[in-house]
């Protein structure tokens, strides 16, 4: 019955896998290890042209447009082992080429050891590539019309010119080159600066939106009247100030109205002028290409006549004749375009209003770009929570129940059949058998797996104050210390998911209550908070401890245990399911070969001689063992007399503190001395080693027990 289970839920993977597999937009594609592809999704007909048929079989060289190239990829991959976003042109069916993006890496067979093919992406990226190409074209072209433009242009960061065309080196009677550089107050008369830089900062806030003047001083000592307009840009990545200028020392001659015009025909953006009653004046190219509306046909109107002819619903430089304040409001022309306009009144020498200028910029491209983004950046947190499942899943097989005896196949069994419904589970047995792996195990084949995420706390690490905020969280001030956002608790954070209690036997009396509460109603209150919030978690607790004599010493909850064994599962020690012993062995040393990229291998004198071993530190110790035999004789084989004087090194040490106790105090009770023996033996680790981790892995025990046995004895180490 149960493999026949099995067999339904392969096919279930299997056919949800093909239907994943061909409704993907991006082409994936399997290899062998000499570029023959063995699989490829149909989305290729869309990127391609080819059938999958067409292309299976064939080598995945055979595709790329370049002859030198054909092989170039396949090496990439076979040096680094993988590639990310190489780009590559491919030919389409029919000849011809499209640049793609290929990432792909090499997989290994079952057993891990050996490389057995290739696998990988690719997706069109011609489009992307296009735009970026305009995007250049676009820049080069700006520059070109900065340069050209009869107007000064200039862009000043940090307070030195970055950039400035020969016009506005002409204008202010200095060289273009001996301008880039240097201070922009330099040639500025001294009379001038603080007015000028009063102005600028105005109009970069938006306080001021007509243009200002100010003198400057020539190379030769002349003094030159200048009006200006600045705009903040970024440039080259940094923030800067982008400005125009033009020399107001002039008379305003024919050749000057010329060379005005000139200016404004130059700008990008549209550009329209009325003057104060409201009449059209001129407007640029830039106006007709944004707007779809002829120059012409505005000649001698007034600029109400837009708005009688439903070209547009407002006109902001109406607006402006009334106050002569400048605003800026967005506009949909007949062109069809969203277009933002700002207008403001034009000054002149004796203050006096003289027209209104209005510039439009084209804002539909830009919005289409923000799309874009919005959509790339979807997709990006799209393929990250798909990551952060996959590592999810790895980490749940690095932590895999590994057994073949009747005694843990009932604790699997049991575990499979509690994992369907939400009740909450106890989980008991000596520390380093498992009890975690089955808390996963329970939660990976539940229904809460796809909705919430798997939160362990360790009610041994913590002091009882800390334990309580991290397991309701608190509010805003709630306590000295306390962040000023205020903080979930991980109750919060394991909502739809499953919360595992390790160590429930250390939780603090106090907090057995409120933990219990949570089980009964599911709801929370933080720390300093009036509010109750609803949770949906469920509980998985785990004990070395005997909680019913904990019960009866009323140093725990009865209603709390009842509630918390619902359904009790017991995990055998190593020492119980000696069968487990040889399995264990060799899937540690595969980890542990796979790991450090060694090749450790076991005699089955060696298997035999473990399986006699009583494993007091229960499968912590077995791996823990494993791991020190591959990091300290790598490539190198495990016989009897390695496992013998790894027990004897451990037993050395157990031994000494025992032999070294005087004669007198081995007379009493027997108690006394199993806690003098306990408590040399800590000492004795925590002088050994570095960490707290190291020393409870050499005893056999669990990092909270070693903490727990510390406080009891009043031992101090090196980390306190």
């Amino acid at each position: 019955m149960k493999e026949k289970r099995a067999d339904l839920r392969q096919r279930d993977g299997t056919e949800r896998y093909s239907r994943i597999f061909e409704n993907i937009q991006e082409v994936y594609f399997e290899t062998s290890l000499d570029g023959t592809i063995l699989d490829i999704s149909p989305s290729v007909e869309q990127t391609l042209h080819y059938r999958r048929d067409e292309l299976i079989g064939t080598s995945l060289s055979t595709l790329c447009d370049d002859q030198d190239k054909r092989d170039y990829l396949l090496n990439v991959i076979r040096e680094n082992g993988q590639v990310t976003d190489h780009e590559v042109l491919l030919n389409k069916k029919g000849g011809s080429p499209v640049c793609c993006s290929v990432s792909a890496k090499f997989i290994r067979d079952d057993s891990g050891k050996s490389l057995s093919g290739i696998i990988g992406s690719l997706r069109d990226i011609s489009s992307r590539k296009q735009a970026e190409k305009e995007l250049r074209e676009s820049e080069a072209l700006y520059r070109v019309l900065a340069e050209k433009s009869l107007a000064g242009v200039y862009v000043v960061q940090d307070g030195v010119f970055r950039f400035i065309n020969a016009n506005a080196a002409d204008y202010v009677g200095h060289k273009k080159e001996d301008l880039i550089g240097s201070k922009t107050l330099d040639i500025v008369h001294p009379e001038d600066r603080k007015e000028l830089i009063a102005n600028a900062r105005a109009m970069l806030c938006g306080k001021k939106h007509s243009p200002y003047e100010y003198r400057v001083i020539t190379k030769d000592g002349q003094v030159r009247w200048m009006m200006e307009t600045v705009t903040p840009i970024v440039y080259e990545g940094k923030p800067a100030v982008l400005g125009n200028s033009m020399n107001t020392s002039w008379t305003l001659s024919r050749m000057d109205i010329g060379i005005v015009m000139a200016i404004i025909e130059a700008v990008y953006d549209g550009v329209y002028i009325i003057d104060m009653d409201g009449y059209f004046i001129t407007a640029n190219k830039g106006f007709e290409r944004i707007t779809a509306i002829s120059r012409e046909e505005l000649i001698g109107k007034r600029t109400t006549y837009l708005t009688e002819r439903k070209y547009i619903n407002e006109a902001v430089n109406v607006d402006v004749l009334k106050d002569l304040k400048s605003r800026s409001k967005l506009i949909r022309y007949p062109s069809g375009k969203e277009v933002l306009v700002s207008a403001a009144v034009v000054w002149d020498k004796n203050k006096r209003a003289i027209g209104v200028v209005s510039t439009l910029r084209d804002l539909t491209e830009l919005n289409n770009m923000q799309k874009k983004l919005v959509q790339s950046s979807d997709l990006v947190e799209k393929y990250k929570k798909k990551l952060d499942h996959l590592a999810e899943k790895l980490e749940l097989n690095k932590h895999e129940f590994i057994t073949q005896t009747a005694e843990g196949k009932h604790v699997l069994t049991l575990a499979e059949k509690v994992a369907g419904s939400n009740v909450t589970v106890l989980i008991t047995g000596d520390s380093g058998v498992g009890k975690d792996v089955i808390a996963r195990y329970i939660h990976e084949h539940s229904n809460r797996k796809d909705k919430g995420a798997f939160t362990k706390v360790d009610c041994a690490a913590m002091p009882a104050n800390l334990l309580e905020s991290e397991l309701f969280g608190y509010e805003k001030g709630a306590f000295t210390s306390a962040s000023n956002e205020g903080k979930k608790g991980l109750l919060e954070v394991a909502d739809k998911g499953t919360l595992f209690l390790d160590e429930i036997g250390e939780l603090p009396f106090e907090l057995q209550s409120k933990l219990l509460n949570v089980i009964q109603d599911k709801e929370i209150k933080r720390i300093g908070g009036l509010a109750t919030l609803q949770v949906d978690v469920r509980i998985i607790a785990a004990t070395n401890r005997n909680i019913e004599e904990m019960v009866r010493n009323r140093t725990f909850r009865q209603d709390l245990y009842y509630r918390l064994s619902v359904v009790p599962i017991h995990v055998p020690p190593l020492r119980e399911r000696r069968e487990d012993i040889i399995p264990l062995v060799l899937h540690f040393l595969n980890h542990f070969n796979s790991i450090y990229n060694t090749n450790n291998y076991i005699f089955k004198e060696a298997l035999d001689y473990l399986k006699t071993y009583d494993w007091p530190g229960n499968v912590r110790e077995l791996k823990n063992m494993i791991e020190r035999f591959v990091i300290v004789n790598p490539d190198a084989e495990i016989q009897v007399a390695d496992i013998d004087a790894e027990i004897r090194n451990l037993f050395k040490v157990n031994l000494t503190p025992l032999n070294e106790m005087k004669i007198r105090n081995r007379v009493g009770p027997l108690k006394n001395h199993v806690h003098q023996l306990e408590t040399e033996l800590i000492k004795v680790a925590l002088e050994m080693h570095r960490t707290l981790a190291d020393a409870a892995g050499d005893l056999g025990i669990d990092i909270s027990t070693l903490t727990r046995k510390k406080q009891k004895y009043g031992i101090r180490g090196g980390w306190d």
